[in-house]
This record gives structure tokens, C-alpha cells and sequence, in this order.
């Protein structure tokens, strides 16, 4: 069975191919456009998946698998439209202009001429395939939690026997994952992006200003909540989420994009994030009642809030959040869904570019002689890179396939010493040229993670943030003493492992702080050329590419 996964046209499109309930190939449309998030329908990630697969006719595909059902979503978007006629004339047109525009099939016939089958998969069932059929589990809970689908924004379901059965939801417009969005809106940032900055910034803050304000759009019962849409505009608007009652309510108002981060701003996070906290922990509990399983899968674009995710663990024995469980994982979780033979080990997120030695230097080659660089052989690039990165040196590593998902994982990495604090400042500052708030990962062998960090399993993915025991590390801490950590293995990244092990051996600690291969609002780093570019115009003081350590001239 050959399967084409997509997901396209709210945020983070992508495209993947499963073999045989493997996944081969996958790839998110950002990474060849270098437009953050990108939702266009993803031509180049399905034309490199195709490609990376060894696909020559797209219709030899026995299915395309589509991340979403558009009819159902069509039928929310015209009942809320209707609910709400006169302020969506103009919204209307252009969503009936793009619903028929971009029909799945007319893009895919008229971009790579298919003309096979389409099954279409309910968005929330392809976020918990993702995040079930990529676990370690055969028996788990799965809570999947986002901004909306179809009309679910929240579900509990229970995987089975290969099966996932749902047992609860909550529907648009009442929505964790939209409050937490317009609230990001509000402080400037940009929704279905800045998320992560919101949960950055908030230890800053003190919840209690703005707790009791916020909580005034729930009303809840024992097992529900509603958001009183008084305060918002999700069900009529495409830009603007929140109106003048919630100006009111919160009493100051909105951030711009250029202003200064206040106080107010800060405060304002911290209730946001305490909130969504509380909300989410009476999920977790509500879902280990409705499953009585002692394994959980989270799923969505919520699962990204690492703060939030830790509390899950006080609840169930395992944890487990997939590499990408934003809705480019669903592309994948909707081939595997839809799959009906036995699902391979997925748990790998290096699905995208690789490139060969030779493809390497010719790249290299074209920027002598702003540039000067010497092959190694075998572990001598390895003790190199160790020495340099002792020194506090700041490495970017170009290594293997291209991670899929939001996160640097170890192969297109900006990699530092993680002990000094300036090091944080600098490529905050520097390097990233980003809000200095914003902190950074340590990674760390798994054998040695539990010495130094508050560990209770490990987090190939970076997603659940723990405490850090020591007083190390205080360039990958933030400052409420918490670190979003990777725990490496050699299976998972014998390169990278191999290199953590390597500087050990020289500073007696087997962490590096990690952080993607990108400068100011760039997409993580594809290709060598992308990778030369940016060295040259960075700070960074040394790229390691392949079997090459470059340096400037």
C-alpha cells in the first residue's frame, strides 16, 4: 500500500509518503518556500516526497489520504456564517471562492495531474492516528487538543487493538486552543505562531492580575466548559479574534507588534498560561476516567505546550507527544489511520532532505574564498566539533535528513555550551536576533539526563518541560529554573549521541545547548547552500556540514 499524505490551508501544510505503514518521506511546505508556517497547498513537499520515494507517476499512488474532511468543515463555517450573516458577507464570498478553488482535487489534478482516490480523514482523528500510531503503546489514552477542525476542538479517545474509538469532545467555538491564540494576538504576537513566545514569556509574570479576568469567559461544569463569544470574534472573522469587550474586560489595550513588552504584558501571559493549565489538567484527569488506561498520547497543536504537558505525568504513567503534533503531523496520521495492516516503528522525525558528501563540497566550493573549510574522517569530526563547543564556540550542524516538525532535533541544530549565561544573551541577541526572554534547549544523553534534570521518561522531542536539578546549564534554563530538554539516544541520533558522549569526555557533562538552524524569522535551515548563507552572515563562528568544519576568511 503507497499513500500520499497532505494537510494544507490552515497552518503548517505538509505532505508525506507511507509505504507499507512506514513512513519513507515527509516534509512541511515552509522549509522550500522559507515562508514560517506556511498554508499554501504544499506543491513542493509532495513534489519532494514523490521524489525521495522514487515515485515517477504520482497515480501510481493506491491512495491520496487528505487531513481533514472539507465538507464538514464547510458545513461549520456556513452555520456560523449564517449565525452571524451581516458581519460575514465579505468573508463569505472569499470562503466560497477558496473552497472550490482549492478543492484537494482540482489542485492535485491540475499541479501533478492525479486522478486516484481521495479519502478524507476528520481532522482530529488524524491528529490522534499521528500521535497513537507513532507511540510505543498498543493500549493508550488519546487527548488531542487544538484550535478547531472540522467542529471538534477538543476529543478523548481511547487506541485499541489498532483502533481508536472516541468517547468525548467539545465543538467549536469553545475552544482552549483559540483563547490561547487570541490572547497571543492580543500581545502582539502572531497566532498559530507566536504560541511558544506567550509561554516563554509568562514566568515573567505574576497569573494573579489578570486570572480572575480571563476566567470570566468560562462557564464550566464537572466535565465541560463553555467560552462566552461575546468577548470574541472566531465564528464571524479571518483577522481580528477578539473585539472591544474584551478590550474592556481586560483593561488595557492591545499590544502592537512594535511596542515595548510591559509588565501588564507579562502578567497578562502568566494568566493565560495558568488558565490553560488548569483547563488542561481537568482534561488529563477527565480523560484517564473516561479510558482508564495508564498510557496517554497527546495530539494537536497544543501538545506543544511543553509547561502544560508536564502535568499530564502526575496522572498517567507514560507520556508520549509525537515529533510533530501540529496539523503537518496530521498528513502522516492520516495515511496511518486510514492503513490497515500492521504500522512500522515511526518514531524517527528524520524524514526530509539529505544530501551526499559530493552534493556538499560542490556547494562549498562556490563560496571560496569567503570561506576556507577541511574534511574529517570518522570520529575526528566528531572530537573537533566536541573541542570547539568546549571552547564556547557556537556550531552550526548541517547533519543527515531534515527533521520534520518544529523542532531541531540534531541535524539542523545551532549547538553552544550551555553553562554560561551569556552565551544565552548572545545568541539571543547576536545569533537569532530574538526577544531576549526566550530560552533555549539543553540536550542531553539519555543515560545521564535523570542526573541533572527532573526527568520521569524520556523526551526524544523536546516536549515537556521539567526542572533543572543543578545549578548548570544556566544558558538552556529559563528563569523559573525549567528546561524544555531532549533526552538523545544512540538509536535515535548516533551522530549527534556520539557527540554529546564526546563532550562528556571534555567537560565532564553530556549536554550541549540546542537550537534550530535559523536566523530572525527564517524556517529551519534545508539545504547547503541555505546553510553557507547563513553561516556567512551570522556570528556563528564555525559550520559543520557533512564531513566538513567551515570557518570564515
Amino acid at each position: 500500500m503507497l499513500q500520499l499524505g497532505i494537510s494544507a490551508f490552515y497552518h503548517d501544510s505538509a505532505a508525506c509518503i507511507v509505504l507499507d505503514g512506514k513512513v519513507i518521506a515527509a516534509a512541511e511546505e515552509e522549509r522550500f518556500t522559507e515562508i514560517k508556517h506556511d498554508d499554501s497547498f504544499p506543491v513542493n513537499a509532495i513534489a519532494y516526497v514523490l521524489s525521495e520515494s522514487n515515485i515517477q507517476d504520482i497515480n501510481d499512488i493506491d491512495e491520496v489520504c487528505w487531513y481533514e474532511d472539507p465538507k464538514k468543515k464547510n458545513d461549520r463555517v456556513h452555520r456560523t456564517f449564517n449565525k452571524h450573516f451581516f458581519k460575514t458577507v465579505k468573508n463569505r464570498i472569499k470562503y466560497l471562492s477558496s473552497y472550490y478553488t482549492n478543492s484537494p482535487k482540482n489542485l492535485l489534478k491540475k499541479h501533478f495531474k492525479y486522478s486516484g482516490k481521495i479519502k478524507f480523514t476528520d481532522h482530529h482523528l488524524s491528529h490522534a492516528a499521528f500521535s497513537y500510531f507513532t507511540s510505543p503503546y498498543k493500549r493508550a489514552a488519546i487527548l488531542t487538543v487544538d484550535g478547531v477542525g472540522e467542529w471538534e476542538t477538543i476529543t478523548i479517545s481511547l487506541g485499541i487493538d489498532n483502533k481508536i474509538i472516541k468517547k468525548y469532545s467539545i465543538d467549536f467555538p469553545n475552544s482552549l486552543g483559540m483563547l490561547y491564540s487570541t490572547v497571543t494576538s492580543y500581545l502582539g504576537f502572531k497566532p498559530n505562531e507566536g504560541e511558544y513566545k506567550v509561554m516563554g514569556l509568562a514566568p515573567f509574570g505574576n497569573p494573579e492580575k489578570y486570572y480572575d479576568k480571563i476566567n470570566k469567559v468560562f462557564k464550566r461544569t464537572s466535565n465541560k466548559f463553555t467560552i462566552n463569544q461575546k468577548y470574541f470574534t472566531w465564528e464571524y472573522s479571518d483577522k481580528i479574534m477578539f473585539n472591544i469587550e474584551f478590550c474592556k474586560l481586560l483593561g488595557i489595550p492591545p499590544r502592537l507588534k512594535e511596542e515595548p513588552i510591559t509588565q501588564d504584558h507579562k502578567d497578562l501571559a502568566a494568566a493565560l498560561q495558568k488558565i490553560y493549565e488548569y483547563e488542561f489538567e481537568r482534561l488529563v484527569i477527565l480523560t484517564k476516567k473516561l479510558t482508564k488506561v495508564p498510557n496517554l498520547c497527546l495530539g494537536g497543536g497544543c501538545a506543544y505546550n511543553g509547561v502544560a504537558n508536564k502535568l499530564a505525568q502526575f496522572h498517567f504513567n507514560s507520556v508520549y507527544i509525537p515529533f510533530a503534533p501540529s496539523d503537518a503531523g496530521s498528513s502522516i496520521g492520516a495515511c496511518l489511520y486510514n492503513y490497515k495492516g500492521i504500522r512500522k516503528d515511526n518514531s524517527s522525525p528524520f524524514l526530509g532532505n539529505g544530501y551526499s558528501d559530493k552534493e556538499i563540497i560542490t556547494e562549498l566550493s562556490n563560496y571560496l574564498p569567503k570561506i576556507r573549510f577541511e574534511y574529517f574522517e570518522g570520529d575526528n569530526l566528531i572530537k573537533k566539533t566536541a573541542l570547539l563547543l568546549s571552547q564556547q564556540k557556537i556550531i552550526a550542524w548541517f547533519q543527515g535528513r531534515m527533521e520534520f516538525g518544529a523542532r531541531a532535533l540534531g541535524n539542523r541544530s545551532i549547538l553552544a555550551s550551555p553553562k554560561y549565561a551569556k552565551m544565552r544573551d548572545k545568541l539571543n541577541k547576536v545569533i537569532k536576533k530574538r526577544e531576549g526572554f526566550r530560552p533555549f534547549a539543553p540536550s542531553v544523553t539519555a543515560e545521564t539526563a535523570s542526573k541533572w534534570f527532573e526527568i520521569k521518561q524520556g523526551v526524544p522531542y523536546m516536549n515537556i518541560v521539567t526542572q533543572n536539578k543543578s545549578n548548570k546549564f544556566k544558558a538552556a534554563t529559563h528563569i523559573d529554573n525549567t528546561c524544555r530538554v531532549q533526552t538523545v539516544q544512540q538509536k535515535f541520533n548516533l551522530k549527534y549521541y556520539r557527540l554529546l558522549k564526546e563532550v562528556g569526555n571534555l567537560t565532564g557533562d553530556e549536554v550541549l545547548l540546542n537550537t534550530s538552524f535559523n536566523l530572525k524569522d527564517q524556517t529551519i535551515t534545508r539545504t547547503p547552500e541555505q546553510a553557507i548563507k547563513r553561516f556567512i552572515n551570522s556570528d556563528i563562528d564555525y559550520l559543520v556540514i557533512g564531513k566538513y568544519i567551515v570557518s570564515k576568511t
